[in-house]
């Protein structure tokens, strides 16, 4: 617990480059150790023959460091919009005077850790375990969530989302929202609680139904 909470002292500068850098490792991981020629040709074999795979493969490849580049630009994204969620609960329920936008923003940055422990075991699993996968599986799968009850070709498109992220990760994350709040904000168990229950949940909720309304749309 001592270890816990001396993560979340961290400076806000030191949290955020080291889950920018946890990111770009999985990733890393990811397109290193997962994504291979045979791994293409199971994806586009009735499509593509295996030279076609390889060079479509190299091309990837090649514009890979794209996606190296977009990683922090998306983080920052998605801490700003989920601090001010949080922050517009703490508004709500007038503990604004107690706490900063900048401690609920390091909060955000710290919990992150979550989701990258989420995304390494995703590799550990899809690398020892995954078989003779492909790209679908891999976007397919996620640990530990209602999305791994189901067959690939027994889920519509539109509910691979949602049931992916519903997921035991997602409660270990709102759980270390609510205790980042009481132990940098010296608040209540019941006001971190609350807040994190009445902003964060709801928020979700609508990035949920936004998401398969994308999905919907795409696939008509």
């Amino acid at each position: 617990m001592n270890l816990l909470i001396r993560y979340y002292k961290l400076s806000k500068t030191s949290l955020f480059f080291g889950i920018v850098l946890s990111n770009l490792f999985v990733v890393w991981l990811s397109q290193t150790f997962l994504i291979n020629e045979i791994v293409f040709y199971n994806t586009y074999s009735e499509q593509l023959t295996m030279d076609r795979s390889l060079q479509l493969l190299e091309s990837v490849r090649k514009f890979s460091w794209v996606s190296y580049a977009f990683i922090p630009l998306m983080l920052i994204i998605k801490f700003t919009l989920i601090s001010i969620v949080i922050y517009t609960g703490i508004f709500f329920y007038n503990l604004n005077d107690k706490v900063t936008f900048g401690t609920v923003s390091k909060i955000v940055i710290a919990s992150e850790i979550i989701i990258v422990i989420a995304s390494l075991i995703k590799f550990l699993w899809l690398y020892l375990f995954g078989g003779n996968y492909d790209l679908n599986d891999i976007g397919f799968f996620y640990p530990l969530s209602l999305i791994n009850l189901f067959k690939i070709n027994e889920v519509d498109r539109i509910w691979i989302f949602p049931l992916q992220i519903v997921n035991l990760f997602q409660v270990v994350y709102t759980i270390a929202l609510s205790y980042g709040l009481k132990k940098a904000c010296n608040l209540g168990e019941s006001d971190s609680d609350r807040i994190v229950l009445s902003s964060y949940l709801p928020a979700m909720v609508v990035w949920i139904v936004f998401i398969m309304f994308i999905s919907f749309d795409t696939a008509i």
